[in-house]
């Protein structure tokens, strides 16, 4: 009361204090600073505005005066409780059950003795009503906006704020709030999560308004129909596009005069480009496909949809977009996958672990594993544990087999999420409110934090890491490690394409073709010591006169060189076959293993000429008689025919298995 005294003494008026500068309303703070020359600040009402903090608190929480920004801002202590059970206010048990409910998330208790005394004091006072169910998104939203501003609000310059500034703005303030609201949406008090980055305008795609309206136009409409992720890539192609034609055309108002020649000098354009964001990297070669392909999306549907200041006809096509290269899945070697297992069985924090296990017995991608949801576990009726996996990439959700060691280490997390109290959080492609299994902080976990995090920190514990000090292991090889291990092991293709969430069984015939042990022994049948072979391309092998060429070929290519009945070692140099008389061609062999089916088409032939025979037909007799003959002698030489072990033959045969690749199953087009 003496405080106050003294403050209504010293300015008769609200209005007349409000007017006062900024410093001078704060009073003697940790966040003064000199102020500017000339600005008149009176040291006795700044001690006195500094002693009346508690009147102006009891002026807010009773409805009377709404606390400005930067006043909130430069007071660094707020300390409103006391006046608030003076009022008999239920301010204190609110915090309290707010701060014991972050707890119980698992947030650190430095975390939240310092989000939620700085943010909901402010707020309250601010809002002029300390009643907090009535708070809304849109102040939570208002207070970080002031916060990324703060540079640009009045008299901000009198308070001596550059030891807070990150980024422009005050980051932990920004953290604070943000953290604040996470725990009044899980309170059941706002109707939304905020976001963690509060969105921006974007930037115009073009300062010629006819190219902006066009390529607005059709992220509008794509928008419609695909995830914000792809619009995103989208409009940066269109980016891209926008400033090659703003560079070369200067003088064109439309994209209505670019044709197929003019298209063709923008892809030639971009591979010449820079990245934005660090201008010393180039463009990878994926992006630019992707601009290239979302560009000729862009003028194919102007096209068909006949919008005008637009070329009528596509000038690209989908043969313009290079062709990708289609990697071997990059497994993980059991040399290096044991030890990785038993570093991730050793991380510290639950969501890590878990994420990672699930990564490794199940094949799914970071997306479904990430959108997991709280009852995602169950078991077949044999008992075996199976696991409900999130619609991801492929807009489907799965059930799938999984380890024990994973399922035990989602049911542990389950537990521990059943026990904390949050809100279902909203998922917008299912259009309903899910309670995720990987919650951190009160938001779904990033999948960096899942899978990347973990993952690099085992690598470096075990070495596993370039020159650059990156992880090795990308967290997406363990999927290809269970495809690879899948197709191994014999497992059907509708088995894999399940497993792995494929749509075309394209997909996973990679994992399906034949594994490197298969490999190796089907080409030491034929170029192994001691190898029993016949045809005439058997003695080249034998006295050792393959060339390095022919060898390395042969190394890479050995499984496109069977036939029905052997093999042809016919080299790409030597021009293609013009011809399908293989039993008699130089460059065929063949081993003991194709015996059944040349027996086989020994009684063929033989049928095939009693038929000729009965029907007259000469000529086609003899020619079933010489391929039995053929066939006969190719018999008979199996039946009789050594290998001699002569210098020449192994050391073909040495480079042979030097050379032979690791791990690369053919790609399905080779298959």
């Amino acid at each position: 009361m003496q405080a106050r005294a003294e403050f209504v003494a010293h300015y008769p008026s609200m209005t007349r204090w409000a007017r006062r500068p900024l410093a001078e309303r704060v009073g003697p703070t940790i966040n003064a600073r000199p102020v500017p020359s000339g600005t008149l600040v009176d040291p006795a009402g700044a001690t006195v505005s500094f002693r009346a903090r508690p009147y102006l608190f009891y002026l807010s929480l009773t409805g009377r005066r709404r606390l400005d920004w930067p006043w909130l801002f430069g007071a660094a202590n707020l300390r409103i409780l006391a006046i608030a059970d003076g009022l008999s206010l239920p301010l204190r048990a609110q915090m309290a059950a707010l701060r014991e409910q972050e707890l119980g998330r698992g947030l650190s208790v430095p975390s939240v003795n310092k989000s939620l005394p700085w943010a909901l004091p402010r707020l309250i006072l601010h809002r002029a009503d300390p009643d907090l169910t009535t708070l809304s998104l849109a102040e939570i939203d208002e207070l970080r906006t002031a916060i990324r501003t703060v540079t640009s609000l009045p008299e901000i310059e009198q308070l001596d704020l550059k030891v807070r500034m990150q980024s422009g703005f005050p980051q932990a303030w920004h953290s604070s709030v943000t953290q604040t609201g996470v725990a009044l949406f899980h309170a059941g008090f706002i109707e939304a999560l905020p976001l963690r980055k509060q969105p921006r305008p974007p930037a115009a795609l073009s300062a010629v308004p006819a190219v902006e309206e066009a390529m607005g136009r059709y992220l509008r409409e794509l928008a419609v129909r695909r995830a914000p992720g792809t619009v995103t890539q989208v409009r940066s192609g269109l980016l891209r596009l926008a400033a090659w034609h703003a560079e070369t055309r200067p003088e064109q108002t439309t994209l209505a005069g670019l044709d197929r020649p003019a298209l063709l000098e923008f892809l030639a354009w971009l591979p010449h480009q820079r990245k934005w964001k660090h201008p010393e990297q180039p463009l990878s070669a994926v992006y630019r496909d992707g601009v290239i392909g979302n560009v000729a999306r862009f003028f194919r549907h102007a096209a068909i949809n006949e919008w005008p200041h637009m070329p009528t006809k596509p000038p690209l096509t989908s043969s313009d977009v290079p062709r990708r290269i289609e990697r071997v899945p990059r497994f993980i070697p059991a040399e290096q996958l044991d030890p990785l297992m038993d570093g991730i069985r050793a991380l510290a924090d639950p969501l890590q672990r878990t994420a990672l296990l699930v990564a490794r017995w199940s094949g799914a991608r970071s997306g479904e594993i990430r959108k997991l949801e709280l009852d995602c576990l169950d078991t077949y009726p044999d008992g075996t544990h199976r696991l409900r996996l999130a619609a991801g990439k492929s807009a489907k959700e799965r059930v799938v087999p999984i380890h024990p060691e994973a399922a035990e280490a989602v049911r542990d997390l389950a537990a521990r999420r059943c026990a904390q109290t949050d809100q279902p959080l909203f998922d917008q492609r299912l259009g309903r409110t899910v309670r995720y299994l990987f919650l951190r902080n009160g938001r779904l976990a990033s999948p960096d934090y899942l899978f990347k995090v973990g993952l690099t920190e085992v690598c470096r514990a075990l070495g596993l890491v370039d020159d650059d000090g990156k992880a090795l292991v990308h967290p997406h090889r363990f999927r290809h490690t269970m495809g690879t291990q899948l197709g191994e092991r014999g497992a059907k293709i509708q088995t894999i394409m399940k497993v792995l969430g494929h749509r075309s069984a394209g997909m996973s015939m990679t994992y399906t073709s034949l594994s490197d042990p298969v490999v190796l022994a089907d080409y030491q049948a034929v170029l192994a010591p001691g190898a029993v072979l016949a045809g005439p391309q058997a003695e080249a092998i034998r006295s050792g006169d393959l060339t390095t060429e022919a060898v390395n070929w042969l190394s890479t290519n050995f499984f496109k060189t069977e036939l029905e009945l052997g093999r042809c070692l016919r080299l790409p140099q030597e021009g293609p076959c013009e011809c399908d008389l293989y039993l008699t061609c130089s460059k065929f062999v063949t081993t003991p293993d194709y015996a059944p089916r040349l027996r086989i088409r020994l009684e063929t032939e033989q049928q095939l000429i009693c038929d000729a025979e009965t029907r007259g037909w000469d000529r086609e007799a003899e020619r079933h008689q010489r391929t039995a003959r053929r066939v006969q002698e190719l018999l008979d030489e199996l039946d009789t025919c050594g290998c001699p072990h002569d210098t020449n033959f192994e050391s073909n045969v040495a480079l042979i298995d030097v050379q032979i690749p690791a791990n690369t199953p053919p790609s399905p087009d080779e298959q």
